[in-house]
C-alpha cells in the first residue's frame, strides 16, 4: 500500500540517532577503504541506440566495491541529477552528495555503480534546458538504467538477485520511469529470458513526478518505490508526487511518498551551508528560479529510512 507521511522539525528521532551512528561508522570506513581502493572506471552499453552511429550508447561509470578481493555483494545503481554526477570543482570526482551516499552504502556492504548519462552524450549538465526541450530525456535514462542493470548482473562480484535503484532529482525521475512495468521498454525487459530478477527496491529523492502521474502508458511500479521530497520544493513540486502516491494507494501498488515540512530541493546536500537561489532552471514558478537548501533533519531521517529499506529488501 502507498503512504504519504510528513516529518516536521522536532527533537532527535530514533532514526536520526541511528543514522548518526551509521554516518560516523561510514566516515571511518571510507578512510580505510580509500587507502586501499579507488572507484573502478567502467564502460558498458546502454540499451539506448545512438541515432548517429546505429550502435548502443557507450556509458561510462564509476564502480565502488566494499572489497575488490571478495564478491557476492548486493549492489545499488545510483543516478545523478540534472547537474551530472561530478564535482563542479573536480570533473573526475563525484559531487559531495554522491560521495556521501557512496561512503554510506560502502560502509553497509553494498557495491555502488554511478552511471554517467550526460558526458557520453556530450553534455555536462541539463539543469538550464527548457522544460521538454532537453536532448537527454527520461526515455534515454530509462534505457541507461536497464543497461546498467544488465551490466551489473554479469559481474562475478555482484549477487545478481540483489540490486537496488536510487536517484536524485532528474535521476529520481529516471528511477520512477525505469521501474514502470507499463512502459514498453520495461515490459520488454521484464519479459526477456535474461531478466531472471529485477530491482529489489527503488528510492527517489525529490523527483519530478508529473510525467509518471500522467504517463500515457499508465503507471505500475515493478518493485517497491520510496519517494522523499520537501514540502517547500519549488524545483520539483511535491504535489504530483503526493497525487501519484494517492493513486498508487488506491490501486494497491507499492509506492510510498514521504514529505518533509520546510525542506527544499537538495535537502541532503552536505556541502551547502544555507539556501541557494538559482535563476536559470525553470521550476514551480516560471521565470522566478528555484531554491536549494540543506535540511539536516530531513536528510538524516530519509537516509536512515533508506538504509532500513535496503536492509529489508536485500537481506530478508
Amino acid at each position: 500500500m502507498a503512504a504519504m507521511r510528513t516529518t516536521r522539525p522536532g527533537g532527535p528521532s530514533r532514526s536520526r540517532v541511528l543514522l548518526c551512528v551509521a554516518l560516523s561508522f561510514s566516515s571511518f570506513a571510507w578512510i580505510t577503504l580509500a587507502r586501499a581502493i579507488d572507484p573502478e572506471r567502467v564502460t558498458f552499453p546502454s540499451l539506448d541506440i545512438d541515432a548517429a552511429t546505429g550502435k548502443p550508447v557507450a556509458l561510462s561509470a564509476l564502480y565502488f566495491s566494499p572489497d575488490p578481493s571478495s564478491g557476492g555483494y548486493p549492489a545499488v545503481i545510483a543516478l545523478h541529477g540534472c547537474g551530472g554526477m561530478y564535482s563542479a570543482g573536480r570533473g573526475d570526482r563525484l559531487s559531495p552528495r554522491h560521495q556521501q551516499m557512496a561512503e554510506l552504502l560502502l560502509a553497509q556492504g553494498y557495491a555502488v555503480l554511478f552511471p554517467d548519462s550526460f558526458n557520453p552524450r556530450g553534455r555536462r549538465e541539463v539543469c538550464n534546458d527548457p522544460p521538454g526541450k532537453s536532448n537527454i530525456t527520461q526515455d534515454n535514462r530509462r534505457l541507461d538504467v536497464l543497461g546498467a542493470l544488465t551490466y551489473l548482473r554479469t559481474r562475478a562480484d555482484i549477487d545478481a538477485d540483489r540490486i537496488a535503484l536510487l536517484g536524485w532529482s532528474h535521476g529520481g525521475s529516471a528511477v520512477l520511469a525505469s521501474v514502470n512495468r507499463r512502459h514498453p521498454a520495461v515490459a520488454s525487459y521484464l519479459g526477456s529470458p535474461d531478466a531472471d530478477s529485477f530491482f529489489r527496491t527503488a528510492v527517489a529523492f525529490y523527483p519530478g513526478c508529473y510525467a509518471s502521474l500522467r504517463s500515457r502508458d499508465g503507471y505500475a511500479p515493478a518493485t517497491r518505490v520510496d519517494i522523499f521530497i520537501g514540502e517547500s520544493d519549488d524545483w520539483t513540486s511535491p504535489k504530483p508526487c503526493i497525487a501519484l502516491g494517492a493513486a498508487m494507494e488506491a490501486m494497491g501498488m507499492p509506492l510510498h511518498v514521504k514529505t518533509y515540512a520546510g525542506a527544499h530541493h537538495g535537502f541532503d546536500t552536505p556541502d551547502m551551508i544555507g539556501p541557494r537561489h538559482l535563476d536559470g532552471p525553470e521550476g514551480v514558478y516560471p521565470g522566478k528560479g528555484v531554491t536549494m537548501a540543506p535540511n539536516r533533519e530531513a536528510r538524516d531521517d530519509a537516509y536512515a529510512l533508506v538504509m532500513a529499506r535496503l536492509r529489508a529488501a536485500m537481506f530478508h
